[in-house]
């Protein structure tokens, strides 16, 4: 697997220009390099139930709390794992700014990852059900929530949940890994929130802006001399 180690913003640009000549590659952050390409459902302690059935209990409860028309169980899949129920879905993403953003987002000392990921075939969501699928395919969700659309969101869907991506490779898929090194990632994480990528846009509402304007207040002293009211009104 070929990796690309980055210490600066203009590596990672330069990174990145790699995969700018089509829209087949997807993009993934992980915080840590230990971390599986598994979803939730496939790991530890969610791995020892039953996947289908909690998702089956948790969409009757659901229904009350949803507007929008869900027309399948792709729609209901894809809206779980966005409000956190463990699935069989990965989350993936078109802009590798936004995978980058989940890499860095946690506080932690160690390198963060963001894997870039190729393959041609998606399933055809109308002729396959997602609790049938074999092995690791790619699935494009409908815009049925905003934190999907804003965060350019893709799905793997890994059949058995404990399918891990690396161990699913056919010969024309690719798998590369880009390591954010550790003495880099919080300044990174300030200059994606300069650039428009911070958990107000990521996430499009209150929660998504109250997490924002804390992180702010936390981080005030980067910003010294400035007002934080007035990045708020601006970033």
């Amino acid at each position: 697997m070929l990796e690309i180690p980055i210490s600066s913003f203009t590596e990672l640009h330069n990174a990145f220009s790699r995969y700018r000549k089509n829209n087949i590659w997807w993009f993934r952050g992980h915080s840590s390099s230990e971390w599986e390409l598994k979803p939730k459902a496939g790991r530890e302690p969610y791995s020892a139930s039953n996947d289908e059935r909690f998702f089956e209990a948790w969409k009757r409860r659901a229904i009350e709390h949803v507007n929008t028309p869900l027309s399948s169980d792709w729609d209901w899949l894809a809206l779980a794992q966005h409000h956190g129920l463990a699935t069989r879905l990965l989350d993936w993403s078109y802009n590798p700014l936004v995978a980058t953003y989940f890499a860095v987002e946690p506080d932690q000392e160690c390198d963060a990852v963001v894997y870039a990921y190729y393959n041609a075939h998606t399933t055809d969501p109308s002729k396959t059900k997602p609790f049938n699928t074999k092995g690791v395919v790619r699935f494009r969700p409908r815009g049925i929530a905003q934190r999907i659309t804003r965060q350019g969101g893709l799905f793997t869907v890994h059949g058995p949940p404990s399918a891990a991506l690396d161990e699913h490779l056919g010969k024309d898929h690719q798998l590369e890994k880009i390591i954010i090194r550790a003495e880099y990632r919080r300044e990174l994480l300030f200059e994606l929130s300069h650039y428009g990528l911070n958990r107000e846009t990521l996430f499009p509402d209150l929660d998504g802006l109250s997490a924002h304007a804390n992180w702010y207040m936390v981080n005030k002293a980067y910003w010294q001399g400035q007002n934080p009211e007035e990045l708020l009104q601006t970033e």
